[in-house]
């Protein structure tokens, strides 16, 4: 333990932190600063994955500290509580037993896959994280890498995914409705951003 590395946001020492949503709220010290107790937010949704930090708050009164730090978890889980109220469909997740399984060595290019809901952290272990429509990659070619590209269903994010997290291509009789209609809205809007490519060249 104690070769452990320690984490630092600048000369502060993280002593806590919640990830939580889309943001983790982040606790530090530095005993040597004006302000020695810093709250910040990091987010880590940029193409390298790296931590971002966001809204730092110092502090030279650890309560005040504190009662910032938990404040912000809270607004986390509310916004993701409001986040799930809108999908109104049940939230089980899919399993193997849902997919056509996962050839390695196939390509999944334009077709619904599920992510295995493990890999999520666990307000994310619902069936509306797992269901996404494959644009590219190596990793979705077959073969030759692990990234694959593509949108979520239920939220139209594009994100990366490893390979290794493809369960399989989702059996048609197992696709939801929710998840038909946001697959035919985003095949309308690709639709709509090729012809209007095409008007422009």
């Amino acid at each position: 333990m104690e070769n452990e590395e320690k984490r630092m946001i600048s000369s502060y020492e993280v002593i806590q932190s919640i990830h939580i949503g889309k943001k983790e709220v982040v606790f530090g010290i530095d005993e040597k600063e004006e302000y020695p107790f810093l709250v910040c937010d990091c987010t880590y949704d940029n193409p390298l994955s790296a931590e971002w930090v966001t809204d730092a708050v110092g502090s030279d009164d650890y309560l005040e500290a504190m009662q910032i730090f938990t404040d912000r978890v809270q607004e986390q889980i509310g916004l993701m509580r409001a986040e799930q109220e809108q999908f109104k469909f049940d939230m089980t997740p899919f399993t193997i037993d849902d997919c056509i399984p996962d050839d390695k060595n196939d390509s999944i290019v334009g077709k619904v896959v599920v992510i295995n809901a493990e890999v999520n952290r666990y307000e994310y272990r619902h069936s509306a994280y797992q269901l996404v429509l494959v644009d590219g990659g190596h990793g979705a070619r077959g073969g030759r890498g692990q990234a694959v590209f593509g949108t979520s269903l239920a939220d139209g994010k594009h994100a990366r995914w490893e390979r290794y997290d493809v369960l399989g291509e989702i059996k048609p009789e197992k696709m939801p409705d929710w998840a038909k209609e946001a697959l035919s809205k985003i095949r309308e809007q690709e639709k709509a951003k090729k012809s209007k490519s095409r008007e422009e060249r």
